[in-house]
């Protein structure tokens, strides 16, 4: 559970223009899967440099409010929580949501799917007419 003072922070992380031009593009691209793995972690990495964290990103003590640097593998509530808060950003920033990115994964997963078994029917065909020769 983040405390309101993370969550504000992640907020304005999310929120930076260089994140949400980059988000925006690959919306636009339809590139979901990439938009995804953006949230999730390309755009969490730079968490892991601490020295260059932007005030916001830190306690009063001057220390990362992220210590674990939002790595899953460390503590995979908060970041669960972290990249909800990413999509909450893009819903409000940009206008769309997880919800819409997955929809549009699996319509083309579906449309890929009926595309290979349509080549595979092709295929098959092809090779029955060769063997008639």
């Amino acid at each position: 559970m983040l405390s309101d003072r993370e969550r504000s922070a992640l907020e304005q992380w999310y929120a930076r223009d260089e994140v949400l031009a980059e988000a925006r593009r690959l919306y636009d691209t339809k590139a979901d899967e990439d938009l995804e793995e953006y949230l999730h972690m390309i755009c969490l990495f730079p968490l892991s440099r601490h020295a260059e964290l932007p005030d916001f990103m830190k306690d009063d003590e001057g220390e990362p409010l992220f210590p674990t640097n939002l790595n899953p593998q460390k503590d995979l509530e908060k970041w669960q929580d972290a990249i909800e808060v990413g999509w909450d950003v893009m819903e409000r920033e940009l206008g769309f949501t997880h919800d819409e990115i997955h929809q549009r994964i699996a319509a083309y997963q579906k449309s890929d799917w009926k595309d290979f078994l349509a080549s595979a029917e092709r295929r098959k065909k092809e090779r029955q007419g060769k063997d008639d020769d």
